[in-house]
């Protein structure tokens, strides 16, 4: 599960991102939903547009080098459950996908804009979701005697 959801998010955040970067300018935003517009902005920091800076690039690439093959030794040493290799897919493959950016591009393609938050890309929001569903998990997961 872990690889199967790590390429799928990967091939949907490469498609995006080249869709957007061939038909949408930069700077200009196209509605496509209420309260939802797809921009082209290239991010040079972390997710969401956090910790601009070029000064940062090799950190990031290095950072997601390491977590992705923590998470490939970690799913390949032990039995995970399927929603743990899902979770850990999503991680995966979005942290791979901005990664290929960074090194090929300098900077990240960022498209999601709504206005409410910071503009983003299948990739941030992969990640987001695995990572929140992974505190979840250990904050809701049942106390046990010898913890």
């Amino acid at each position: 599960m872990f690889a199967l959801v790590a390429a799928l998010v990967f091939a949907a955040d490469r498609v995006t991102k080249m869709m957007v970067l061939r038909s949408v300018r930069p700077g200009t935003q196209i509605q496509v939903l209420p309260h939802v517009w797809i921009t082209n902005t290239q991010n040079a920091g972390a997710a969401f547009g956090f910790a601009q800076g070029g000064s940062l690039l090799l950190p990031f690439i290095v950072a997601s080098i390491v977590v992705v093959a923590g998470m490939i030794y970690y799913v390949a040493t032990r039995s995970v459950t399927v929603t743990t290799g899902l979770v850990l897919g999503l991680i995966a493959g979005g942290a791979v996908g901005n990664g290929y950016d960074r090194v090929l591009r300098g900077s990240v393609t960022d498209f999601v804009a709504l206005h409410f938050w910071p503009v983003f890309n299948l990739a941030d929001a992969a990640i987001t979701v695995g990572v929140l569903i992974l505190v979840a998990g250990f904050a809701l997961r049942p106390k046990t005697s010898d913890s």
